[in-house]
């Protein structure tokens, strides 16, 4: 099974040098938590890519094919915009190369130890999770985005409805070229929620450590209820999110939520991601506090 809708490479950029360090409505825990995602996505997207290479020879449906060349480039460009703003946070003091080192020792005994088929079903779990945000970006703008820096949600936001856009490649190379087989998928999003916590969270807590704000409770009970409080962020994922460990899930189940479409559709007639956010956020009224 192919796409629902043509991938389309966009090479963009983003000024990232004058974004506010809390940049998320000045509220420094749902910055921190999307800036600790970030840091990790330039060699996450590479373990991407290479776990689809490894069947792409096996693929012989045409449109799979295409698909994934596309699947490539667009993880290549995401790989360098948020190489980009991982920079920015190095100028913060926060330790991306030590983060990055931990996160590459543990994907280096990935590759070594797992099977290429589990390293497959991993991505397509990875892939899963990042299109259920992506898809929750545009639904949810009340908790997420709606007080961003605009550079910061024009940036999140193309990611998201890229993430959207090939959210089928992985999985249907999976399906397909590698035989699939539903044990290993279930078991391959429990494997990868593991390593998303395990990797992203100490960068996470020492992100606000170096901000401060581990000694400031009502902050961080503020910013963490608003991303697994009843009505947090994550928490609203979770309907979504699980329905990966249905039988016969499929991740076009979704289909092409109106906002992404909107988005696309704005995209292709000016190229400016941050106009293009705008469709789904509006103007924004009140840069990020700093």
């Amino acid at each position: 099974m192919t796409t629902a809708v043509p991938i389309q490479p966009r090479k963009v950029h983003f000024d990232v040098s004058s974004v506010p360090r809390h940049w998320n409505g000045g509220d420094p825990v749902l910055t921190r938590f999307f800036d600790a995602l970030s840091l990790h996505f330039p060699d996450g997207e590479r373990f991407f890519i290479e776990s689809v290479r490894n069947y792409q020879d096996k693929v012989t449906d045409k449109g799979l094919r295409e698909d994934i060349r596309h699947f490539i480039r667009q993880e290549g460009q995401h790989g360098i915009v948020h190489d980009r703003f991982n920079d920015v946070m190095k100028s913060q003091g926060v330790d991306v190369d030590k983060a990055i080192a931990n996160m590459r020792v543990v994907l280096r005994t990935t590759q070594k130890y797992l099977p290429k088929k589990y390293q497959l079903a991993m991505t397509a779990a990875f892939e899963h999770f990042t299109a259920t945000l992506g898809e929750a970006m545009i639904s949810d703008e009340e908790n997420m985005f709606r007080e961003a820096d605009p550079v910061m949600r024009a940036m999140f936001l193309w990611h998201g409805v890229e993430e959207v856009e090939h959210k089928a490649v992985a999985y249907d190379v999976y399906q397909g070229a590698a035989g699939g087989g539903y044990l290993i998928r279930a078991s391959s999003l429990i494997v990868a929620t593991l390593m998303v916590h395990v990797i992203v969270a100490p960068v996470f807590m020492n992100m606000l450590r170096l901000d401060g704000v581990l000694g400031k409770p009502g902050v961080m009970l503020r910013g963490l209820n608003k991303l697994y409080g009843r009505k947090g962020i994550l928490t609203g994922m979770l309907p979504e999110f699980l329905a990966w460990f249905r039988p016969g899930f499929h991740p076009w189940d979704t289909g092409m939520p109106e906002k992404v479409a909107a988005w696309l559709s704005e995209y292709e007639s000016h190229g400016d991601p941050l106009r293009a956010s705008e469709t789904i956020y509006g103007a924004p009224a009140v840069q990020a506090a700093a």
